[in-house]
């Protein structure tokens, strides 16, 4: 059925509003209305989407103004004529000021009518279209970016963002099919305004259960309603939610629920082709980033059995990969590293020692010092570390941690003997945390030292060992977790003995 027109015409004169109707009733586009209280048409227009709006000016007690303000109110993009029998440049000036489109001056003939009011919908069609394609736009550089990206929940939220800014909606949210859970969908973003009840987009009520039910296995059927329960439409004034699947060669994946309120109009034919673009590229990145993932965990399963195969090897440093990672990300914390950087971090200090693969176990357990021959032999397992994972391109970003952590602030460390902030952070913050870890726990040439003498040497070395910045972030998060760290390491932590220490710079 082709669309039509909304029409209401408002005149406090039912003649007038008969004779208006009548002439335009012949248009087969238009669906015409009528209403000769002005208070009444108030209500019409917030409750109900016209596209124009004719109506006197003067009404009695009531003026056209009153309705032009909650046309607008109600849609921005309503036109509004105002038909009367009194012109004055001063009302003219006034309404157009305000909002107005045109002005019809009484008595007025059928072709004055149909001309304003086809001019009118054109320009409120150039205006939705001009929305919409501004509104395109939007949705392919969204959507291009979920192409590329690979970090899910990223791009989701991105997703949704965009949903609620360009289709002006009050919450969305996006679930994904998990048969291995109670609940066959589980929420993996949402975005919502204040207020909003949260059950739909969760997947907590009736009606979105049904969306699912009712076998949505094509995006054109996409499920949208206005029939919720009476007591979620009068506490959030919900007018449609929407329920779209996500699809992959037929399969639902998951749904993405909208809810819109305070907008009098359903979804249009637009919008749903927009979100069709926006579903259908949502799915896909959905799966590529569960085919990555499931290739990330292999590689990764690989190199930390590695990892491990290196601990199991070295008797002194059984449960060092985890405290240093804990130690590291204290530090990183105080940086307020993001999560995916913190998940790098936890990777990288995981991999920092791999290149001991092929240290030889005389060298890496030998119970006293290293000759200068064996010690050129272990420091050539930051390089090995990092041509282990070179080629992985998931691991790059762990490589300031494996070659970087025994560089020297003052430029005399190694492989490479980068200075200062010329050593990657990542690279600074795990020196400080692989050291005191190494301090504090036995190794094949000496015993472990106390946590009160391992503060000291950070300090004493601080500024040619270690950047000092990080020092001092360190020793004061020692101090925030002191008990953590007492029951890592079986011994106390003074904190006195921490607040007292200068640190060099």
């Amino acid at each position: 059925m082709a669309f039509k027109s909304r029409i209401l015409v408002v005149d406090d004169d039912p003649e007038v509003c008969d004779v208006a109707a009548e002439m335009l009733r012949d248009n087969v586009h238009l669906a015409v209305a009528t209403e000769t209280d002005p208070q009444k048409a108030i209500g019409l227009v917030k409750g109900s989407q016209f596209d124009l709006i004719l109506t006197d000016l003067i009404m009695g007690d009531h003026s056209g103004m009153e309705m032009l303000e909650a046309a607008l109110e109600a849609d921005p993009d309503t036109v509004v004529v105002f038909m009367t029998g009194y012109p004055t440049v001063e009302n003219a000036t006034q309404a157009l000021k305000c909002g107005a489109y045109d002005f019809l001056v009484k008595p007025f003939q059928l072709e004055q009518l149909l001309a304003t009011v086809e001019r009118g919908l054109r320009k409120l069609q150039l205006s939705r279209e001009n929305i919409r394609l501004k509104e395109q736009l939007a949705l392919f550089k969204i959507a291009e970016a979920m192409g590329l990206t690979i970090h899910l929940s990223t791009a989701l939220n991105q997703v949704l963002k965009l949903i609620m800014k360009e289709f002006n909606v009050e919450a969305a949210s996006i679930l994904l099919f998990d048969s291995s859970k109670p609940a066959p969908f589980v929420m993996q973003a949402l975005q919502t305004r204040s207020g909003i009840d949260r059950s739909f987009l969760e997947w907590k009520t009736n009606h979105s259960l049904m969306a699912v039910k009712s076998k949505i296995v094509e995006i054109e059927n996409v499920y949208a309603s206005s029939k919720v329960a009476e007591d979620i439409l009068e506490q959030d004034r919900i007018t449609t939610y929407l329920s779209c699947p996500l699809l992959i060669r037929g399969r639902v994946i998951g749904v993405l629920n909208m809810q819109r309120a305070n907008v009098h109009h359903e979804f249009a034919t637009g919008e749903l082709q927009s979100l069709k673009v926006i579903a259908s590229k949502a799915a896909y990145a959905i799966s590529n980033s569960k085919l990555y993932d499931d290739l990330e965990k292999a590689y990764l399963s690989t190199i930390m059995a590695l990892a491990n195969a290196v601990e199991a090897r070295d008797r002194y440093t059984s449960g060092h990969t985890v405290r240093v990672t804990y130690l590291a990300e204290l530090i990183a914390k105080e940086f307020g590293w993001d999560e995916e950087r913190m998940f790098i971090l936890s990777m990288g200090c995981s991999l920092h020692d791999i290149g001991k693969i092929g240290v030889p176990d005389s060298i890496l357990n030998k119970p006293g010092f290293l000759n200068q021959r064996e010690m050129s032999i272990m420091r050539k397992h930051t390089e090995l570390g990092a041509r282990i994972i070179e080629g992985i391109d998931f691991l790059k970003p762990c490589q300031p941690y494996i070659t970087a952590h025994h560089e020297w602030w003052d430029g005399s460390g190694y492989p490479s003997g980068l200075k200062d902030e010329g050593i990657p952070k990542e690279g600074r913050i795990l020196a400080v945390a692989d050291s005191f870890d190494a301090m504090v726990t036995d190794r094949p040439y000496r015993r472990s030292r106390s946590i009160e003498q391992a503060v000291q040497e950070l300090v004493d070395f601080s500024g040619r060992q270690f950047d000092p910045a990080i020092v001092e972030i360190f020793l004061e998060a020692l101090k925030k977790h002191r008990e953590k760290i007492e029951v890592i390491y079986g011994a106390a932590v003074s904190d006195c003995s921490i607040k007292t220490v200068p640190v060099k710079t």
